[in-house]
């Protein structure tokens, strides 16, 4: 699954989580050390592209619906 996260000064998708996950705590990129969001927004980004990816419930069958014979 490629995530479509990536440092916008140097591409790596890789992150360097804070010691304390305090959703104010900031993260930083692991290839450059640039300072990227705090991590609650970092969470709310993955949790929102997850839920995007998601994929949709089947159909529920009717009440009473024929199911087809295999026989």
């Amino acid at each position: 699954m490629r995530s479509g996260f990536g440092c916008e000064s140097c591409g790596s998708p890789a992150v360097r989580l804070p010691a304390e996950l305090k959703d104010d705590a900031l993260i930083q990129c692991d290839g450059c050390g640039c300072t990227l969001m705090a991590w609650g927004a970092f969470k709310r980004r993955v949790e929102a592209q997850e839920a995007a990816e998601r994929p949709e419930p089947a159909e529920r069958r009717s009440v009473g619906a024929r199911v087809p014979s295999i026989c």
